[in-house]
């Protein structure tokens, strides 16, 4: 088999329309898929190559299935209602709902006997 040189390959990729291939410096890369699935490609290595009017990325690295953590919103009013009924901070408050995953009365319970701390 016939080995090709770097200057005859750039030359063959110029005739194609290949103008170049560029490496980036990427730490991870997250496919969505439509039917909402998600994989993560982690350390990656990425290259960039531009054929004419189309950019063309080539990832290579170990993927892994990828489950974004749901941040959960709490409104103004549940926040003021464990802050007052707990008789601590806004942060502390904030902290006993996300442990509790929203439940007001846990929270407040969890804070009442002690079970959350600064």
């Amino acid at each position: 088999m016939r080995r090709i040189g770097s200057r005859e390959l750039r030359r063959m990729m110029k005739k194609m329309g290949i103008e170049g291939m560029e490496s980036l410096d990427v730490e991870e890369v997250i496919f969505i898929y439509r039917d909402g699935r998600k994989t993560r490609i982690v350390n990656p290595n990425v290259s960039k190559i531009a054929m004419g009017e189309t950019t063309i990325y080539q990832v290579v690295g170990n993927e892994e299935e990828y489950e974004e953590e749901s941040k959960i919103e709490f409104s103004e009013e549940d926040i003021a209602i464990v802050m007052e009924q707990a008789n601590v901070d806004r942060e502390l408050a904030i902290k006993a709902l996300e442990l509790t995953q929203g439940d007001i009365a846990a929270a407040i319970i969890a804070l009442k006997e002690g079970g959350l701390s600064d």
